[in-house]
């Protein structure tokens, strides 16, 4: 199992249309086998910074994610909105 954290910048006053557009992903992202959480979360005391949790059964599985119809017509749309590239960490399960 692998977690994926990812630490997103959206642009001064842009949180809310960020997680509007994101919110298209949530579903059919939950949906894609191997999928065991896909969340997003806004930090309290910065509304620029957003961090999304992602837990997959396999590394295959979640590499296939990026190549999904919503991922790649939704992303393109998230980045405009960012302002600059997010961190991304990819964490392998230790239990």
């Amino acid at each position: 199992m692998i977690q994926a954290i990812s630490k997103l910048f959206v642009k001064e006053g842009q949180s809310q249309e960020f997680a509007d557009i994101f919110k298209e992903m949530i579903k059919p992202t939950r949906e894609e086998q191997g999928c065991i959480q896909f969340e997003i979360f806004k930090d309290e005391q910065d509304d620029s910074m957003l961090f999304v949790l992602e837990k997959w059964e396999t590394d295959d599985q979640f590499s296939n994610h990026i190549n999904t119809e919503h991922f790649e017509r939704v992303y393109p749309k998230l980045e405009n909105l960012m302002s600059r590239e997010a961190d991304v960490n990819i964490c392998e399960c230790m239990q």
